[in-house]
């Protein structure tokens, strides 16, 4: 290469790239019968067009090269092709360069990038949909168990899409398009066999959809109803009847709904709650019901064992029975469909907690970018940003001249 001070302008260094004659004669990309493949029909065809190429900055300055691609024509065929090693066809960028705006995707969202490295919008958006973000399932072959966490998040307003995760290695391997059970159904039907002969649990939230799609593709493997939502689904009972006991009998007058959520060590330090609490409850004895269910489905999770579990549980049952409330009954009708999930969790303690956490980095990943239209767009740029990058595969106009232009490696 060659500095080509002539066309420098302020911020810009342009470099002319120039061919060795060492410079070996590729092979025919073309299978035909002609050539066969074989170097001795390839002969050099001239050069092509000029091209000028983004590749990186030094510091504030941002770098250029001048490329004239070498022609290549096979004699038997009479087909001519170019050297695509510096930059692939249509596209103004070096491969080096391409693969760093793949890695600025990962943590920048497309509009920034595209300002970072100095390229349209629009050509970092078709980078992003022509990668493949996708699990292999050979970097598990080595774990003995496999464990799965599946819940799901928003995509945007009420489209919900599904988030599935490694619990043993905090590995995300999926974002499912939609939350729906024909989605998670055909995603675990194309897990290798070996692989699925090592999945031992898989933990849900209470939706009936996930759990019946785990036991269709995956039979044998024990599901766990995961403990943090089902006590949250008691609490969304309990916040329903707190809202009816303010319109029927308290003329809409707000009651304290945050004394009800009171752990357990603010139960015993703040005594003025406490009264408070008790002062409500007395108030409005239609609360103290869910409320007193509320303390016994914590009290059951308390349990160390699986039979003492399966003790509280069965008690718990009973109570809600004997109700005079349809609705208690109706609630007790959920956990008695949910039994062995519930008591799945006295196991071997497993949860979706880890699944909580990539949520939290999803919606980090939701702010920087400032939302999505379409789904597998969203799909592929949260993927990027949570999933391990041994998992990405980049498109072959990117890998293939990849080592050739790590030469170029120092200009980005």
């Amino acid at each position: 290469m060659e500095e080509r001070k002539d066309l420098r302008k302020e911020g810009e260094i342009y470099f002319e790239v120039k061919y060795s004659k060492k410079v070996k004669i590729p092979e025919c990309p073309y299978k035909c019968k002609g050539c066969k493949d074989k170097r001795e029909y390839i002969v050099r065809n001239g050069k092509a067009k000029e091209r000028i190429i983004k590749a990186g900055k030094v510091g504030t300055q941002r770098i250029y090269l001048i490329h004239r691609p070498q022609r290549y024509m096979c004699k038997k065929t009479g087909k001519t092709f170019r050297d695509e090693k510096i930059s692939y066809r249509w596209q103004r960028i070096t491969r080096a360069e391409t693969e760093n705006i793949v890695k600025g995707l990962r943590k920048m969202s497309i509009s920034a990038t595209a300002k970072e490295f100095g390229v349209s919008v629009r050509t970092v958006s078709n980078l992003l949909d022509s990668i493949e973000v996708k699990v292999d399932w050979t970097k598990f072959q080595d774990m003995e168990d496999i464990k799965l966490g599946i819940d799901e998040h928003s995509f945007r307003g009420f489209k919900m899409v599904t988030t599935i995760v490694e619990l043993n290695t905090s590995n995300t391997i999926a974002i499912l398009k939609s939350d729906k059970k024909e989605e998670l159904k055909g995603f675990l039907n194309k897990i290798p066999y070996e692989i699925k002969q090592k999945i031992t649990e898989v933990a849900i939230d209470m939706r009936a959809s996930f759990k019946n799609a785990v036991k269709e593709e995956l039979p044998g493997v024990k599901v766990v109803a995961d403990h943090f939502h089902v006590v949250k689904d008691a609490q969304k009972k309990l916040r329903e009847s707190i809202k009816i006991e303010e319109e029927v009998t308290n003329n809409n007058k707000k009651i304290p709904v945050k004394l009800f959520f009171l752990n357990g060590k603010k139960l015993l330090k703040e005594k003025k709650k406490v009264k408070k609490l008790y002062k409500t409850l007395k108030e409005h004895p239609y609360l103290k019901e869910y409320y007193r269910y509320l303390l016994m489905l914590k009290w059951m999770y308390k349990a160390e064992t699986y039979e003492e579990g399966k003790r509280r549980l069965h008690i718990l049952i009973e109570k809600m029975e004997e109700s005079e409330d349809p609705q208690v009954w109706r609630w007790a009708k959920t956990y008695i469909r949910w039994e062995k999930e519930i008591l799945q969790y006295f196991v071997n303690r497993t949860t979706t907690a880890k699944v909580e956490g990539r949520h939290t980095h999803i919606k980090l990943i939701k702010r920087i970018s400032f939302g999505f239209k379409e789904v597998l767009r969203y799909t592929k740029k949260v993927l990027l940003g949570v999933m391990p990058e041994r998992f990405i595969k980049l498109p072959n106009f990117i890998t293939e001249g990849t080592t050739y232009c790590k030469q170029l490696s120092f200009l980005s």
